[in-house]
This record gives C-alpha cells, sequence and structure tokens, in this order.
C-alpha cells in the first residue's frame, strides 16, 4: 500500500479527530491542530526513511554490480536491520509510532483505549484514504482497450493514465 504525500494531511486529521469522538484519547480543543501536525510528522518521517532505503538498496545494487531483481531482496534486509516496517507491516508500524507518541506527548491529555483497539481504528482510516488507489488501478486499465497488456507501449500508458487520475483524486 502506498502513501501519496497528498493524503497525509486528511490521513491525520481524520485518525485523531476520530480517536477524540470515540473517546480514545483526550485532547484540549486548543492543542488538537498540534496533534494532527505530530500525526503529519510520523507518517513523513515513515516516507523519508523508505526513501532513504530506497536510495541505500540502488547504492548497493550499483556497488555489487547486482541485478534489478535483487531490490526487494536487499530493501528488506535493510529494513531488518534497522527495524522498520515495509509493504504489508508498514501501516502497522505507523500505527505503533502514533501511539508511542500519544503516550509521550503533553498534547495528548489522556490516552483511554487499549493499543490494540487504537490500532485497528487507525489501520481502518488508512484503509479507507489509501483504498483509492485500486479503484484507480481499474479505471486507468479499463481505458485501456487498444493497447495488449505487459507490452512496454501498455506500461507507459497506464502509468501516464493512473498518475492523471491520481493527480485529480488529490492522491499527487
Amino acid at each position: 500500500m502506498r502513501i501519496y504525500r497528498g493524503k497525509i494531511r486528511p490521513i491525520s486529521e481524520d485518525i485523531v479527530k476520530t480517536l477524540i469522538e470515540e473517546g480514545d484519547i483526550e485532547v484540549e480543543p486548543d492543542q488538537v491542530e498540534e496533534v494532527i501536525l505530530d500525526v503529519e510528522a510520523i507518517i513523513k518521517e515513515y516516507l523519508r526513511m523508505e526513501e532513504e532505503l530506497n536510495r541505500q538498496a540502488r547504492e548497493i545494487i550499483q556497488k555489487r554490480g547486482l541485478n534489478y531483481t535483487d531490490f526487494g531482496r536487499i530493501k528488506r534486509e535493510l529494513a531488518e536491520e534497522k527495524k522498520f516496517e515495509i509493504g504489508d507491516g508498514a501501516i502497522r508500524w505507523i500505527c505503533n509510532q502514533i501511539i508511542e507518541c500519544f503516550m509521550i506527548n503533553s498534547r495528548v491529555s489522556e490516552v483511554y483505549s487499549e493499543d490494540w483497539v487504537m490500532r485497528k481504528k487507525m489501520a481502518k482510516i488508512f484503509d479507507k484514504h489509501l483504498g483509492l488507489e485500486e479503484e484507480i488501478d481499474r479505471e486507468a486499465r479499463a481505458r485501456i482497450k487498444n493497447i495488449p497488456e505487459g507490452t512496454p507501449e501498455w506500461e507507459i500508458e497506464y502509468k501516464r493514465i493512473f498518475n492523471q487520475l491520481a493527480r485529480k483524486r488529490g492522491l499527487l
């Protein structure tokens, strides 16, 4: 699941407001914006760390003269080394960081719910916001009718249409 920079703010707002409304955390009204900014910072830091892993993996491939097909394996090894989650574990890792932030953040007056309860609610919010990617993928594939899938031309056209639709919906 890919996290788009354009979705960071809506996801952060939704997480904080949902947890406050459902009584999982208590935040003074004048501190809500600051807590939202803290959640945004956690998600942005995740993306920065992931970009750094990508850069390191590319450098290792280049230095060792490996095939680019080893990229995923090398990236996973680097992530394990740094105790960083990628792929399916990314959302859980981000949620754990957010919960940890709530526990030590002076702007959050009280945390009432168990970690797993908040993690489950946050994961649903991520799914709701990031499920758009699959919807855009289906729409982009449906628009490409006259080019055989798997060809370089299809890949170029798919990427162009996907980016166009993602931009239209505020993902890029």
